[in-house]
């Protein structure tokens, strides 16, 4: 197999980690959690970016981390554990498509 020749389609090498290609969706905050969490609106957006070939994907991009800070435009509460199975489901869902998730 010939690799393209674009920089941006070639494969990157982070320690343990190799991205498909250098496209990714930096951190932002799209508003589309509920209660506080991201659930399949937010898994949906991400998949779609993995399914289009996106090489990373970065969640949460103004979550809040500690309880007692007040929330601003549907950030995701990353201070409860309630938002541990809803990452992996992204995550899970990305990495079917070989797209890595950070947040």
């Amino acid at each position: 197999m010939t690799l393209p020749k674009d920089p941006l389609l070639q494969p990157y090498r982070l320690k343990h980690l190799t991205l498909k290609n250098r496209i990714m969706s930096t951190s932002h905050e799209p508003a589309y959690s509920e209660d506080g969490m991201p659930k399949d609106r937010s898994r949906l957006y991400h998949l779609e970016k993995a399914k289009g070939g996106m090489a990373l994907t970065m969640t949460a991009g103004s979550a809040i981390v500690s309880e007692d800070s007040p929330p601003a435009f549907g950030n995701l509460h990353a201070y409860s554990d309630e938002i541990v199975p809803w990452l992996k489901k992204i995550a899970d869902d990305c990495h079917e498509h070989d797209a890595a998730v950070m947040i």
